[in-house]
Formats: C-alpha cells, sequence, structure tokens
C-alpha cells in the first residue's frame, strides 16, 4: 500500500541585499594620497615644466638670497614665501637650490681643493716618459725611429735629474738605446757605452734574450762582467743643509755628510732633498773609491700664503636690502659666492606691498659673468602677484619656480639691468 506523501513544502528565505563593506585604505593607499595643497603645487610645477621643456636640461646650481621687502609685509608671511621658493624651486627639477655652505669639487689635481701643481722637471719627466713608450711601439716596426726617441727620452730624464725618482725608467731607456743602436748599425762602442751608463745605474739589470743576435748577447755579458767584476767606487756628498736627505741613484743615503760605497764606476746620479731648499741633482762620474760632491742646493723663496674670505648669503642682505646688484662691490660679492659655491646663478627676490595689502614677487637673476674682470649680468624677470591672504600662494609659487626655471634654462642677457630696480626706487 503506497503511503500518501504530502507536498514539500519550499521554504523561502528572505535573503537580504548585500551592502558593499567600507574599507580603510591602506597606509601604502593613504601615502600615495596628496595630503596637502603643497604636494598639489610641486606636482603642478613638475607637470608644466615638463610640458615646457624646461626640466629636460640639467639643473642649473643657483644660490637662493633670502628675500627683501617693500611695503607692509607680516612677519609669519615673509616667513611662508621664504620657505616655500627654496622649497618649490628645490622639486621643480630644474634647479638646484645650493647653499653657502656648498663647496664646489675638485677639478682635476690641481683644482678647487688646492692640490699642488706639478713643477716643471715633473713635466718633463712625465713627456720623457712618454716618449719612451712611444719608441717601446717603434721597436719591432722602425728601428731607427725608436733609437731617435730613446736617445730624446734620456735626454729629457737627465735635464730633470733633481726631481728624477725612479731611476728604472732611465736604466730602460739606457738598455733599450743599447739594443736599438746594435740594430741601427751604430757601432759596439755605442752599444757598450749604453750599456754601461744603464749598468752603472742599476748593476742587476737585465735584457730579453729571446730572439736577440748572439753576438749582442755576448757583448752584453761582456759588458756586465767587466763592470761587476771591476774595482768599487765610493762617493761622499757634503754641504751645510740642516734636515736635508741626499739620495744616491734614487736610493736614500741619509743626512749630510752622507757616504755611499760599493758602487760601480761610472755615471751616478747625487740628489738632495729638504725642507727650506729646493730639489738640488747632479750627475757625477765617479771612478775612485774616495770620491767628493759638494752640493749646492738653492733657498726656497717664502711665498705669500693667500687668505682664504668665505662669504655667506648674510653678507649679501645690504645689496637684497637695496637693490644694489649691479653696484660694483654687490656683484663683486656675488661673483665671489658665486665660486665659492660652485653657482651658475644666484637668485633675489624683493616681496613688494602695495597700499592696499596685495604683494608681488619680483625676481632678479643674477648669470654667471663671461670673462675675469667683467661684471655678473643681472636681469629682472616677470613680477608675480599673491593675493592678500596668501590663499593663492601655492599656485603662485609655481608660476614663480617656471619664471626662473625657464630663464636658468635661457639667460635673457639681452635684459641686463645697468642700475637699481624700479620696484626699490618705486
Amino acid at each position: 500500500m503506497l503511503e500518501r506523501q504530502s507536498p514539500q513544502r519550499h521554504s523561502r528565505q528572505r535573503q537580504s541585499p548585500q551592502r558593499p563593506s567600507r574599507q580603510r585604505p591602506s597606509s601604502s593607499h593613504r601615502s600615495a594620497l596628496p595630503a596637502a595643497p603643497a604636494a598639489l603645487a610641486v606636482v603642478a610645477l613638475a607637470a608644466t615644466l615638463a610640458a615646457s621643456g624646461v626640466a629636460s636640461a640639467a639643473p642649473a646650481r643657483t644660490l637662493v638670497v633670502p628675500p627683501a621687502t617693500r611695503g607692509k609685509v607680516r612677519a609669519i608671511y615673509l616667513k611662508r614665501i621664504t620657505v616655500g621658493i627654496t622649497r618649490t624651486l628645490s622639486f621643480g627639477g630644474r634647479v638646484k637650490v645650493t647653499k653657502d655652505s656648498d663647496r664646489p669639487a675638485a677639478k682635476g689635481r690641481a683644482g678647487a681643493l688646492g692640490a699642488r701643481k706639478a713643477t716643471k722637471l715633473e713635466k718633463r719627466i712625465e713627456e720623457a716618459d712618454r716618449v719612451r713608450l712611444q719608441g717601446m711601439d717603434l721597436e719591432a716596426k722602425d728601428a731607427f725611429k725608436a733609437y731617435a726617441l730613446y736617445k730624446k727620452a734620456i735626454k729629457l730624464y737627465e735635464s730633470a735629474a733633481a726631481e728624477l725618482v725612479d731611476m728604472t725608467k732611465l736604466a730602460d731607456a739606457y738598455t733599450r738605446a743599447g739594443l736599438a743602436a746594435y740594430k741601427n748599425r751604430a757601432g759596439t762602442n755605442n752599444v757598450k757605452a749604453w750599456f754601461k751608463k744603464g749598468l752603472a745605474l742599476q748593476p742587476t739589470l737585465v735584457i730579453n734574450r729571446r730572439g736577440q743576435d748572439p753576438k749582442l748577447l755576448a757583448l752584453f755579458d761582456k759588458t756586465v762582467a767587466k763592470m761587476t767584476g771591476g774595482k768599487k767606487v765610493g762617493v761622499e756628498v757634503v754641504g751645510d743643509y740642516p734636515g736635508a736627505t741626499c739620495y744616491v741613484d734614487g736610493v736614500k743615503v741619509g743626512p749630510l755628510p752622507a757616504r755611499k760605497s760599493g758602487m760601480i764606476r761610472g755615471n751616478h746620479f747625487v740628489q738632495l732633498r729638504g725642507p727650506g731648499i729646493e730639489p738640488w741633482g747632479k750627475i757625477v762620474f765617479i771612478g775612485k773609491p774616495n770620491f767628493t760632491v759638494k752640493a749646492k742646493a738653492k733657498k726656497k723663496k717664502a711665498g705669500k700664503k693667500k687668505s682664504v674670505i668665505e662669504l655667506t648669503v648674510g653678507d649679501l642682505s645690504a645689496c637684497a636690502d637695496k637693490g644694489l646688484f649691479t653696484k660694483k662691490a654687490c656683484n663683486k660679492a656675488v661673483k665671489h659666492l658665486q665660486k665659492q659655491t660652485d653657482s651658475q646663478f644666484v637668485l633675489f627676490t624683493l616681496i613688494k606691498a602695495d597700499r592696499y595689502g596685495r604683494l608681488a614677487l619680483h625676481p632678479f637673476l643674477v648669470g654667471t659673468a663671461k670673462k675675469k674682470g667683467r661684471r655678473a649680468p643681472v636681469v629682472s624677470l616677470k613680477a608675480v602677484p599673491v593675493k592678500k591672504n596668501l590663499s593663492d600662494l601655492n599656485a603662485q609659487l609655481t608660476e614663480f619656480a617656471t619664471i626662473v626655471g625657464k630663464a636658468t634654462a635661457a639667460f635673457p642677457k639681452d635684459r641686463a639691468l645697468s642700475k637699481v630696480p624700479r620696484a626699490f626706487s618705486d
């Protein structure tokens, strides 16, 4: 018997519409949002400069002088504008704001850090090194030119005997000159003479024996045996130079009187260096055990040390307050600070208030003088108005930075001032 099944009632569940949940933005999202109008101003400035093509060049190093005022400008307004100018210019990308504490990087070895310049003899030694290397490059191709270059290098080395330190270079030049003389058939005596000079200076001297003529190798070995096996000689260097140090063949011997023995007969280099004297050197032929050399060094001339004067932007306050940018004294101070801070431009600003309390920012940009005795050119840029309560300050500072950025990219030299700007006299 079939049981009667009652129809199942489908329960209808009432579904309430789901409301979208409000999620708090994470810290990373919150930081991406513009937090203040100043951030919007910076973004707007960057976009403006990029659209105008100003931001493509390298930032111009610009020293910003604190603004001067005319009329009734509240202290709080002056502070906001001063900070705003520096901040907006820095974020614009076209101008790199410098400080009076900045110092330029060294340019070469004798640049802004005041490094010692190379002496005349040091430059001569550098030239000898270059000529010797040229001869080495030509050895296989043209022995005649190589021989001439070696002789030239030797002459330069010997003429700089007072300041020659690395004697191995000269000994190498002597040896290579002997090899080149043999290839050019300059005569056995010439070849032996070069070898003897090299061995007297450096007794352990050797040559590259690979591929050399056996007769040349025999000649070199015979010269070495004769010179090293002969009687040894010595030298004594005398003189009245307290604190000076004597060197023989580039090797330190000691204070005067200095003596060195056990040397090979031939030409040797005697040098003297010390405080208060110019480097002294002489090539002498030593052929006996007791040979005396009297040093004759010259005293150094006492040079006057130049006092270094360092300025700050505070030293330009009088120029900024009165608009005396074109005057000789102010212009000289501006150029001094440009050089001291390695700045291309100096920016002055005048904040001027009219009788109704409305403000205007007058920028004055000082460029770099073309030549050493010329004045640095000064140009007056377009004034930027600001509302009385500074409600549009961020937008107007963006305009101000755009004007200055364009002027640094293409300095308007044709508008250079020759007298005090009118904004200071009105």
